[in-house]
């Protein structure tokens, strides 16, 4: 236990010579120190040795679980997972009440892939000992393998209180605080796990995701090419310093790390998936589509793949591919976000609102936080005149926090929908909230008080000093002309918007849509 191992080896042959004696002969006692021989020849890496002690043991009391213990660790060791379980489910048979043996043979179970079998082994262990150290750490990374971040982090909270000093806890539970974004919290406990154990490079490399979702890409950098410092074999650190280089705008430097990450695991579809992410962000798409073809080369179920590849398709003007691929992704993965996000992005600026709410609708139903949906969708709605556009207005005020442009067009978005439901008093409130996201002096305030009736429609458009400015200001007065009831005043101003083919504004594409929408509805009342 203190590591002197020759010492110990000393100690167990003896014992053995001692044993070996006709008055000591005992084969319990025996079988123990061959156990503890095993144990020291697998510390100092003779596991060849190790095996020949533990078989011995086995052999003169195969009733204790020591031997079969030991020689389980031994062949995990060497990758011999099977027997490893075998051994362990022996020890376990011999003494139910061996924590430890569930919560290793738990980890082997999890390593073969048997994930669910693995948690009732960890939870076995930990209804014996619930300070288990071991297998509130194995469970704690199970779970957060398999999703579960909030009961990870409670097995990671429970390996801290118990060892205080343990470095890879902290590493760990700093991951889980950074996939559940609390980024300021993360980097607390990984500025602790550097510092118990400065060479822990995944400590570096989880910390550096934390400021990356904190925009703060410099530091983010820092803790990547530390990370690479300490393993300059292993693609991780190279991906993400790639990843934070194209964010600060340096893309040759971005690219080239991402490329050595590629050399170094050629088949890891993950890092190809994401260089081919860089490529198409700088619009060289052609590059990006081979990484995506790799990519599905390598994993023909690597979904997000066939969703890049519907982007490019897209950017390329080739939309009945990409919803082939879209389509691919959902039947690969019906619980890709992604997809069905992307998807409906396509349906929306091919003009099928109604069949964009339904995708939209889907990906959060997955995902309740996913504020671009709810935008979206709240947009896509107020086109197709479908209901809810005002839930999807307020889900997004109440997700979105700091300063953001989009909170006063989405405070805009509610406010035209509760004032067609004659709810007067909720649209004030949206228009309030989203005067209070503005500077008084700037664009888009003349939109948020005309709509308040703050301002006259003169002075909105004497508002609008630009060409993108007045297609704003032309489309949210014919919004609300329609919301009025004055049909034939909006049509004219939504076609003034669509014929100046204003590609800046958002708003031309809205335009346009509504105009489709009345058009047809007045082409059906046309019918005989």
């Amino acid at each position: 236990m203190l590591g002197q191992y020759e010492k110990a080896q000393d100690d167990f042959q003896r014992a053995l010579r001692l044993l070996s004696l006709p008055l000591n002969r005992n084969a319990a006692c025996a079988a123990s120190a061959h156990c503890g021989l095993g144990q020291v020849m697998h510390r100092i890496g003779q596991d060849e040795d190790a095996f020949k002690e533990y078989n011995q043991a086995i052999k003169l009391n195969p009733q204790d679980p020591s031997g079969h213990f030991g020689r389980a660790e031994v062949f995990t060791t060497l990758g011999q997972l099977d027997q490893a379980l075998v051994d362990y489910s022996a020890a376990i048979r011999i003494a139910p009440n061996l924590s430890r043996a569930y919560s290793l043979r738990g980890d082997v179970l999890s390593q073969l892939g048997r994930d669910d079998e693995a948690l009732v082994d960890f939870n076995a262990a930990l209804h014996l000992d619930p300070d288990d150290e071991r297998a509130h750490s194995l469970r704690g990374s199970l779970l957060a393998k398999r999703g579960d971040n909030i009961h990870a982090l409670g097995d990671f909270d429970a390996v801290i209180r118990l060892d205080p000093m343990r470095a890879a806890a902290f590493k760990d539970r700093g991951g889980i605080l950074v996939r559940l974004g609390k980024y300021r919290e993360a980097i607390k406990d990984l500025d602790e796990a550097i510092r118990l154990d400065p060479g822990r490079a995944t400590a570096y490399l989880n910390r550096g995701a934390a400021f990356n979702s904190l925009g703060q890409y410099e530091r983010a950098l820092q803790d990547f090419e530390e990370a690479v410092k300490l393993a300059p074999r292993h693609p991780g650190g190279y991906t993400n310093a790639g990843l934070a280089l194209f964010m600060i705008g340096k893309y040759e430097r971005s690219l080239a790390n991402m490329s050595e990450a590629i050399r170094l695991d050629p088949k890891n579809v993950l890092v190809i998936m994401n260089r081919a992410g860089v490529y198409a962000r700088l619009g060289l798409n052609d590059r990006a589509a081979e990484d995506y073809d790799t990519a599905i080369r390598l994993d023909p179920q690597a979904a997000l793949a066939h969703v890049g590849l519907g982007k490019i398709h897209v950017a390329q003007g080739h939309h009945d591919q990409a919803i082939q691929h879209y389509d691919m992704a959902l039947r690969i993965n019906p619980k890709d976000t992604s997809a069905y996000f992307e998807r409906g992005n396509l349906k929306r600026a091919r003009g099928d609102n109604a069949g964009a709410v339904d995708d939209y609708s889907k990906a959060l139903e997955l995902n309740p936080r996913h504020e671009e949906a709810y935008v979206n969708r709240g947009w896509s709605r107020l086109a197709a005149d479908l209901p809810g556009a005002e839930i999807d207005a307020r889900n997004y005020l109440v997700l979105r926090k700091g300063p953001d442009p989009s909170i006063a067009y989405m405070s805009m978005l509610g406010a035209l929908a509760a004032r067609k439901e004659g709810r007067e008093s909720d649209a004030i409130a949206f228009l309030d909230e989203g005067l209070k996201s503005v500077d008084q002096y700037d664009w888009p305030t003349p939109l948020l008080r005309y709509l308040r009736r703050d301002s006259t429609s003169q002075i909105l458009f004497d508002s609008a000093y630009d060409l993108p400015k007045k297609t704003e200001a032309r489309t949210f007065f014919a919004l609300d002309r329609l919301v009025a009831g004055d049909a034939s005043t909006a049509i004219a101003n939504l076609r003034w918007v669509r014929d100046q083919r204003n590609s800046r504004s958002a708003t031309t594409d809205l335009a346009r849509y509504v105009l489709d929408r009345i058009d047809g509805s007045q082409a059906e009342l046309a019918r005989p």
